[in-house]
């Protein structure tokens, strides 16, 4: 009998190329197909919520497969984790319906962008934060925050890619900043997002909060009539997907 296993995962992704399969490349997908052929004996195909960059974490990660195993289930990620490798872990697993899909049955993600603030930070926050010491203002960033909210045409805000063409249109569910002590946390809720949009969000509004661009350069970054693209793509390593909602 054929059946949908659902499988939420968690991972550093310091040593990976990002989550999707690439030649030659250490990446999350090829690591977690050899682990369900392990247990299998089949060749599955991998449904992913999403995918992540190289350096980019996840807390939560969801992928789902069909098979026709006798492994129950429930017991999936109990019996792939002894194959994979220490920088993946699989917290639990699910049947869902044949009709279940990984990534267009998801709702909503939500990315979580960590910058430490410290002068003189410890080298084992380089892999898992962004570093940055300028003087920021905080009211700048709660106002780009706002601006970013809702439905907009984020083309300045993904990787240019003059090859690709895609509906750019994205809405941004929520999005807001957290603060504990030397740490700042910017949280990006939607259900889907372009390529590196996260990253360049974050970097523009850190520009908006040192006082780099203004408000009305800011919201410029939606006018259709606009050439100007939004700021670099700050680091990977700050970088988290945090929650997946079904």
């Amino acid at each position: 009998m054929i059946k949908n296993v659902l499988i939420k995962l968690c991972f550093d992704g310091r040593d990976f190329k990002g989550y999707q399969y690439q030649l030659d490349q250490r990446t999350v997908e090829e690591e977690l197909k050899k682990a369900i052929h392990e247990v299998t004996g089949e060749d599955n195909r991998i449904i992913a919520c999403g995918r992540t960059d190289a350096g980019v974490h996840a807390r939560s990660f969801y992928v789902n497969f069909l098979t026709a195993s006798n492994v129950s289930p429930n017991g999936f990620a109990y019996h792939i984790q002894p194959h994979l490798p220490d920088d993946i872990l699989a917290l639990c697993s699910r049947e869902v319906g044949l009709d279940f899909h990984a990534r267009f049955s998801c709702k909503s993600k939500t990315y979580k962008y960590i910058i430490n603030q410290e002068k003189n930070p410890h080298p084992i926050y380089r892999s898992y934060m962004e570093n940055i010491t300028y003087k920021l203002d905080y009211d700048r960033l709660k106002e780009g925050l706002e601006i970013l909210k809702g439905n907009h045409d984020f083309r300045l805000f993904m990787k240019e890619d003059k090859e690709v063409n895609i509906n750019t249109n994205r809405c941004i569910d929520d999005c807001y900043f957290k603060r504990k002590e030397d740490r700042l946390e910017i949280f990006f809720k939607a259900e889907s997002f372009l390529h590196n949009q996260v990253r360049i969000m974050t970097g523009s509004l850190i520009e908006l909060a040192r006082r780099k661009t203004n408000l009305e350069d800011f919201r410029a970054y939606f006018d259709p009539e606009s050439k100007v693209r939004a700021n670099p793509a700050l680091s990977p390593v700050g970088l988290y997907l945090w929650e997946v909602e079904y």
